[in-house]
């Protein structure tokens, strides 16, 4: 377990909270972080869906879950909905391994023709959060 982990805000994407997780550890190399955090230097972050989770979970501690990282902190629910449940417990065991096949099971790569890249965010949403 982990001696310390910036916790996710409510919404917050997972990949958010390591970044910060990140910061406040001092780490320089992101490599050493990925190691503390998910037991490999090779993992690859995603802002959408990290996998390796029941590393992470078990990590992070018991008040952590795999199913409550994915549905409160990744952008999982937004596809959930659209998914059947074959599908959605397919995409779980995707996440607890190395994720290979998620994006496809996800719809993720025929559906790319409109994702834009880098990361977007509403200015004034972003105030207001700094205020709070």
């Amino acid at each position: 377990m982990l001696p310390f982990f910036t916790n996710p805000y409510p919404n917050e994407l997972l990949y958010s909270a390591i970044a910060r997780y990140h910061f406040y550890s001092g780490n320089l190399d992101c490599k050493d972080t990925l190691e503390e955090l998910f037991g490999s230097r090779c993992v690859i972050p995603s802002v959408e869906i990290v996998s390796y989770f029941s590393v992470l979970a078990e990590k992070l501690g018991p008040q952590y879950s795999v199913e409550s990282l994915l549905a409160n902190h990744t952008i999982y629910p937004y596809y959930a909905s659209f998914l059947s449940e074959v599908r959605q417990k397919e995409i779980l065991k995707d996440v607890l391994k190395d994720g290979q096949g998620l994006y496809t099971r996800l719809g993720m790569i025929a559906g790319s023709v409109c994702k834009k890249d880098g990361l977007y965010y509403c200015a004034e949403c972003a105030k207001a959060d700094n205020a709070q």
